[in-house]
C-alpha cells in the first residue's frame, strides 16, 4: 500500500490532540470524591508504559489485532477505576504507544502502511468509545451507591427519632446525626414563635424570616470558610420551626447535598410534628386521669365514708339523749371506737396513696428479723379483732431482711384486714413464712368467697375491690398501696384463689446480703 503523506500523518495526529482537549472539560456526571483527576492520568501512563514495556519483547509473535485488544482491556481497567478523563488520556496515549511500538517501523510514528494506520485509528476509536461507556457506567453506579448510602444513613436516622418521646429528645437525636453526618455545629431548631426574636449573636432573624416565608434553603457563607444553613421544618401540620446550623461551605454547596439536608430536615419536621402531638395526647390522658381519680375519690369519700360516718352521728345521738341502757353502753361506745377507727384507716389510706403517687415514698430501710415485723403487725391486729382466729406458721431461722419495718406492717396490716373482712368469722386467716431461694415469702390465706376471675388482674389497681356490689366496708386502695410499697423494696405481691374456696396474696421480698451481726459493734 501506498504510504500516508506527511500532511495526512499531521492531520490524523492533530484529530488525536483536538479529541485528548475536548475531553477533559466535559463532566456528564460528578467526580467521585475518591479519585483525584491527576492520580488517574499518572495511573493511565503507568499501566500503559508498563504493559507496552513487558509486551514490546514478543512484538514479532503477536497479531495486531490481539494487542489492540489488550490496550482496550487496559482503557476498561482504568475507566473503571478513576473514570472518562483518564480512561480518553489511557486511549490516547495507548494508541500512540500501540503505533510506536508494535506498528511498523517500530518505535517510530512515521507509518508507512494505510492499514496500520487505520489499525491505529480503529484501536483509539474504539478505546475512546469503550472508556466513555464504561466510565459512565462507573459514574451511574457511583452514584446509585451513594444514593444507597445517604437512604440507610436517612432511614437509621428516622429509626432513631422514632424513639425519640419528647421535643427536646428529638432534637438531641437530630444534633448528633448532623454532627457526624455533615459536620455541623452550633445546631438549634427555632421555634415559630421564635422567629422574629434576637436570639442569639449568630441568628440572623432576616435569614429566618425569608426562609420561612419563601420555604427555600438558604446559605449565608462566613469569613473562615464555613456557612451558616437555614432549613424551612415543614409538617403536615404546618411548619414546625427553621433549623439553623453552621457547616463547611463546600457541605451546602452542591444540589446533591442541599437535597440530602432538606431530606433529613424533613424527617425531623416529622419527628417535631409526632413528639408536639405525644405531648397533647399525654396531657390529654393525665388530666383524663386526674378526673377519673377525683371522680373516684368523690364517690368513695360519699359513699363508703358517709355512710359509716352517718351511722356513727346517729349512735353518738342515741347515747347523747339517753335512750341507751346503762348496761348497753360500752357495747354501744365499743361500737363507735370501731367505726371512728375504721374511718380514721381509710382517710390514712387516703392520704397515703396520694403521698405515694407524688412520688415521695423515701424508705428508711434496716436489717429487720421478719418474726418481729410479723409479731408487731399481730399485735395491733388483735388489739381490734380479739376473738378472730389467726395462725402463723414461720419458718425457723429465717435470715433478717433490709425493708422499712413501719411500711411492711402497713402491707401486712392491709392484706390481714382485708381478709378478716371478708373471710366468715368462724373460719381461721392463716399467716405463714418461709425462704424460697433468695427470697423470704410471706403469705396470707383466708376461707372467703375468693376473688372473682375478672377481677384477679386489676386487684391492685385503685380503687378496684374483689366484689363490687358488696356490703364490705373499703375503698380498694389497700391493696394498691400494698403493692406500692412491696415493689419499692425490690420485691413484688401476687394473688390468687385457693383450691376449694379463698384467696392467698404472696410477699416475696429479696433477702440481699445481710451483715455479720456478731462482728458488728454493740453502741455502748
Amino acid at each position: 500500500m501506498k504510504r500516508p503523506s506527511a500532511a495526512m500523518q499531521q492531520l490524523i495526529y492533530g484529530i488525536f490532540i483536538r479529541i485528548f482537549i475536548a475531553s477533559q472539560p466535559m463532566n456528564l456526571l460528578p467526580k467521585p470524591v475518591y479519585s483525584p483527576a491527576m492520580a488517574g492520568h499518572l495511573w493511565a501512563v503507568l499501566v500503559i508504559s508498563s504493559g507496552s514495556l513487558l509486551l514490546s519483547p514478543a512484538r514479532a509473535f503477536l497479531d495486531l489485532s490481539n494487542v489492540a485488544l489488550l490496550y482496550v482491556l487496559a482503557v476498561v481497567i482504568i475507566a473503571v477505576r478513576f473514570g472518562r478523563s483518564p480512561a480518553i488520556a489511557a486511549a490516547l496515549f495507548g494508541s500512540l504507544s500501540f503505533a510506536y511500538v508494535f506498528v511498523p517501523p517500530h518505535f517510530s510514528l512515521a507509518i508507512t502502511e494505510t492499514q496500520y494506520l487505520l489499525s491505529a485509528v480503529i484501536m483509539l476509536v474504539v478505546a475512546i468509545l469503550v472508556g466513555h461507556l464504561t466510565s459512565r457506567l462507573k459514574q451511574h453506579a457511583d452514584f446509585a451507591s451513594r444514593k444507597t448510602g445517604e437512604s440507610a444513613e436517612l432511614y437509621g436516622f428516622a429509626q432513631a427519632l422514632a424513639g425519640a418521646l419528647t421535643r427536646d429528645e428529638v432534637i438531641q437525636s437530630a444534633s448528633r446525626f448532623l454532627e457526624a453526618s455533615v459536620q455541623a455545629q452550633d445546631i438549634r431548631v427555632i421555634t415559630p414563635s421564635e422567629m422574629d426574636q434576637e436570639l442569639d449573636p449568630l441568628t440572623k432573624p432576616a435569614l429566618v424570616r425569608q426562609c420561612a416565608e419563601k420555604k427555600m434553603f438558604i446559605s449565608s457563607p462566613t469569613r473562615d470558610g464555613h456557612s451558616y444553613a437555614y432549613v424551612l421544618l415543614n409538617a403536615a401540620s404546618g411548619t414546625q420551626g427553621v433549623l439553623r446550623f453552621k457547616t463547611a461551605l463546600a457541605g451546602v454547596s452542591s444540589d446533591a447535598a442541599v437535597e440530602y439536608i432538606e431530606t433529613a430536615a424533613s424527617v425531623l419536621a416529622v419527628a417535631l410534628e409526632r413528639s408536639h402531638f405525644a405531648e397533647i395526647a399525654r396531657a390529654t390522658e393525665i388530666k383524663h386521669a386526674a378526673e377519673s381519680l377525683r371522680s373516684s375519690v368523690l364517690s368513695a369519700l360519699s359513699h363508703d365514708l358517709r355512710t359509716p360516718l352517718t351511722a356513727l352521728v346517729g349512735m353518738v345521738d342515741t347515747v347523747v339523749l339517753g335512750k341507751v341502757s346503762p348496761e348497753r353502753q360500752k357495747t354501744v361506745l365499743e361500737a363507735i371506737r370501731n367505726q371512728a377507727l375504721s374511718i380514721s384507716r381509710q382517710m390514712t389510706n387516703l392520704l397515703e396513696m396520694a403521698r405515694l403517687s407524688a412520688g415521695k415514698l423515701e424508705l428508711k430501710t434496716a436489717w429487720q428479723p421478719v418474726d418481729e415485723v410479723l409479731g408487731a403487725t399481730l399485735q395491733q391486729v388483735r388489739a381490734q379483732w380479739k376473738d378472730r382466729e389467726i395462725t402463723v406458721d414461720v419458718s425457723a431461722e429465717l435470715p433478717p431482711i433490709n425493708i422499712d419495718a413501719v411500711l411492711i406492717e402497713r402491707v401486712l396490716w392491709n392484706l390481714i384486714e382485708n381478709a378478716i373482712k371478708y373471710a366468715p368469722a368462724d373460719t381461721p386467716i392463716e399467716i405463714a413464712a418461709r425462704q424460697l431461694a433468695g427470697d423470704v415469702e410471706l403469705s396470707i390465706c383466708d376461707s372467703g368467697p375468693g376473688i372473682p376471675a375478672e377481677a384477679i388482674d386489676k386487684i391492685f389497681d385503685l380503687f378496684q375491690r374483689g366484689r363490687v356490689e358488696s356490703d364490705v366496708p373499703g375503698i380498694g386502695l389497700g391493696l394498691s398501696i400494698a403493692k406500692t410499697i412491696v415493689e419499692a423494696h425490690g420485691g413484688n405481691i401476687t394473688a390468687r384463689n385457693r383450691f376449694g374456696g379463698g384467696s392467698c396474696f404472696r410477699i416475696r421480698l429479696p433477702v440481699g446480703t445481710p451483715p455479720d451481726f456478731d462482728e458488728m459493734e454493740l453502741p455502748v
